[in-house]
């Protein structure tokens, strides 16, 4: 089985890295040159919870550089950049490609669908965390889990064994019916926590000891409850207001930046788009008014355009 990593970034490095030591066939492809450069020549470093774990040559090529077919492709770009990177590599699908996205936000199946056939797609959503110590270097702490779901559920027995031997490497994946709604759920975090957060110019612990912080909070959820529901998803408010709270002491996530923050901060496009832009054109299809989301929109974009991020 041949597999392709669509992004060799912070979580495709890592995940790539596991499956790659579990003798799995491994293939990297990226656009950053430094990184390209580092990966052939010196192997990709690995630093899991600050121990040195050596250099692996895991073959890595720029999109225009390799040929060939590929049985699962994992897509691990940031969210604005899936629809180039597929358009980059469709010359490597087949026509049972299996295309993995747990990418963060939302509206990415109707991105994907333009690629390959529904029964193909295996959409999800991680809690793995994985960062760059540098071009060339995956430095990465603690553990995760995947929860999958193949959008048209048909001739599983594939997707299921996939499962089973990708677990073998380790990545923790977790078959669900409940998929849509985790996505949902996470969606919704992000669309209270990396928006306010960079627009207050806060981390997530500052954010929660803001003594009203639950009605911003709230005004956000209500939006993105409606949405998701009238999209048929059982987006449950009271979940993600739960998971947002659980995360604001300094020893679980509050000391954390999120990652439109950090975009934001080193003068990157965001993936509002993605978060609450999703929201607000999603209600339009929907007739469901979403004027906070519209403005929070706007005001990211606005940050964007000052400080000429690209």
């Amino acid at each position: 089985m041949k597999i392709l990593f669509a992004g060799a970034g912070a979580l495709g490095s890592r995940f790539g890295y596991m499956l790659f030591k579990n003798n799995e066939d491994v293939t990297f492809v990226d656009t950053w040159e430094e990184h390209v450069e580092n990966i052939k020549n010196k192997g990709l470093k690995v630093i899991i919870d600050e121990v040195d774990l050596g250099n692996y040559y895991i073959p890595i090529y720029k999109p225009e550089q390799i040929s060939g077919k590929y049985d699962v492709i994992f897509v691990a770009t940031k969210s604005m950049q899936l629809r180039p990177m597929l358009d980059s590599v469709k010359h490597l699908f087949h026509e049972d490609t299996k295309i993995v996205c747990i990418l963060n936000g939302l509206g990415h199946v109707e991105t994907l669908k333009d690629y390959v056939k529904e029964e193909n797609i295996l959409i999800g959503v991680t809690v793995w965390t994985s960062g760059l110590g540098g071009p060339g270097i995956l430095k990465a702490h603690g553990t995760g889990k995947i929860e999958l779901k193949q959008v048209k559920e048909i001739n599983l027995d594939r997707t299921l064994s996939l499962v089973e031997r990708f677990n073998e490497a380790g990545l923790n994946i977790k078959y669900s019916a409940d998929t849509y709604q985790s996505i949902w759920h996470k969606a919704g975090l992000n669309c209270v926590l990396n928006s306010f957060c960079t627009l207050i110019d806060c981390n997530i612990n500052q954010y929660g000891s803001y003594d009203k912080n639950l009605q911003l909070t709230r005004a956000v959820l209500n939006e993105v409850t409606a949405v998701g529901r009238a999209e048929g998803v059982d987006v449950k408010q009271e979940v993600i207001e739960n998971n947002i709270k659980n995360i604001f002491p300094l020893d679980i996530a509050g000391a954390h930046y999120p990652s439109l923050y950090q975009d934001m901060k080193n003068g990157w496009l965001t993936e509002i788009d993605f978060l609450n832009g999703a929201i607000s054109r999603l209600g339009k299809i929907h007739n469901i008014p979403t004027p906070v989301c519209d403005v929070i929109t706007l005001m990211i974009h606005s940050k964007e355009f000052i400080n000429n991020n690209k």
